[in-house]
């Protein structure tokens, strides 16, 4: 079912941008390249999880040109009240090759009332994300994102519509603005699997509409569970699996663009007995909460928390066969993170982000993930289109299943410097 929506999708992209190009004259069309070259150097006894690895970071420390990156965004009016958007990303490592993160039409019915309404169909991002707001769902703050917006990039899109209703409350011309919004959705059903296989990770690699993920090999277990191999898995979080709606929900506050709070809630509503073509469903849900605000002496405060769980099956066979030993298990998670970030001169951005992270099955004591991690950006527009990034981070985690399934040492320390060029080539008509 997935793809068949994942091709309405697209479809329904590419016969609005043809309407766009032959609208009538006026109508506006524009369109974003941004081409990317980096530098990346790791320190980091774990393999890439791009590479089926343990690691948490994109990279393996191979002193070359790594993370090239092409993204082409199209937005096209058809006529006032409704608009196309559509991201193109190319990526060199794990799913490689040109495919598509974004796909949907916007529809801006003519407010009859102070309420303004939004919807949205196709394939797109729940508006979570306080980090990733340039172009292609990139951060204009840092080239690694935050733990919770690189899971989001890596196994939340929903396929589906959303409505969004918004409101000035107040005198006339009040800077405060209330909304809220709402979608069901299809897809996302794996979702927390590449959580549970590798945990937590800091990129800046989004997962296309068609990609297949590589995740950390899935042990073999011998007589008296003890391990005796392993065999490669791989991971489609876009899949839909039991045929079953999910929704997301949310309420927003923002004051001018001063100030901005965010409650959210997310459920895929899979069915955790579900398989499909190798892939199992996982029933996972999170809350959400989101703030961001401008302080003195031109500093910017973003701050994102979020919790949930995920309930899944453990003990069955590649084929989807349950085994004596399948069961039902509840997985918990939760991450955080804050981040200042401060304009020096009118080209010049520096951003400090500090992030946490936990994943854990109390009814065993068991620590799947947890951890924190600490990044630096500094950021250089040269011109328009030309802009230079520079990054340090660093990930301290602590994982019992590396003892347990690879035997490799429960904690681990990764750093990355990254240096990146980055032309932008925008065009209007």
């Amino acid at each position: 079912m997935v793809t068949l929506l994942i091709r309405v999708a697209l479809a329904g992209a590419s016969v609005s941008m043809a309407a766009a190009a032959i609208a009538a004259d006026g109508e506006r069309h524009s369109w974003m390249l941004d081409v990317a070259i980096g530098y990346p150097a790791t320190s980091s006894d774990l393999a890439p999880w791009t590479e089926s690895g343990n690691g948490k970071l994109r990279f393996a420390d191979d002193g070359g040109l790594a993370g090239n990156h092409f993204a082409a965004e199209y937005h096209g009016r058809i006529v006032n009240t409704l608009s196309v958007k559509t991201v193109f990303d190319y990526a060199d490592d794990a799913s490689t090759g040109l495919d598509v993160t974004e796909a949907y039409l916007d529809w801006h019915p003519v407010p009859k009332t102070v309420n303004q309404h939004t919807f949205r169909f196709g394939a797109f991002y729940p508006p979570f994300s306080l980090e990733n707001s340039d172009v292609g769902w990139g951060s204009p703050f840092s080239t690694s994102w935050s733990t919770i917006n690189t899971w989001l990039g890596e196994e939340i899109r929903p396929i589906g519509a959303e409505w969004r209703v918004r409101r000035r409350v107040g005198f006339a011309g009040s800077p405060h603005e209330l909304s809220a919004f709402v979608s069901g959705f299809y897809g996302n059903d794996p979702a927390g699997t590449l959580l549970f296989w590798r945990g937590f990770a800091l990129h800046d690699r989004q997962t296309r509409l068609n990609d297949t993920l590589p995740m950390p090999p899935m042990p073999v277990f011998g007589a008296g569970g003890i391990v005796v191999g392993t065999r490669p898995q791989s991971l489609e979080p876009i899949e839909e699996i039991d045929d079953e709606p999910g929704y997301y929900a949310g309420v927003e506050w923002r004051y001018a663009r001063r100030a901005l709070l965010q409650l959210a809630v997310y459920d895929n509503r899979a069915d955790p007995d579900s398989f499909r073509e190798g892939q199992w469903g996982w029933k996972t849900s999170f809350s959400h909460i989101g703030a961001q605000v401008d302080l003195p002496a031109g500093l910017g405060l973003m701050a994102q928390w979020m919790a949930g769980e995920t309930y899944w099956l453990i003990g069955v066979t590649p084929t989807g066969m349950r085994t004596s030993a399948t069961a039902l298990v509840e997985d918990e998670f939760d991450a955080s993170f804050v981040m200042l970030t401060k304009r020096l001169a009118a080209a010049h951005r520096v951003s400090a982000r500090y992030d946490t992270f936990d994943f854990r099955r109390d009814s065993m004591n068991l620590t799947i993930d947890s951890g924190h991690a600490w990044t630096l950006a500094y950021q250089y527009e040269a011109t328009s289109s030309l802009a230079l990034a520079f990054e340090w981070l660093t990930i301290e985690s602590t994982r019992d299943l590396w003892p347990m399934f690879y035997g490799l040492p429960r904690e681990a320390t990764e750093r990355q410097l990254r240096l990146k060029l980055a032309y932008r080539l925008p065009s209007n008509r």
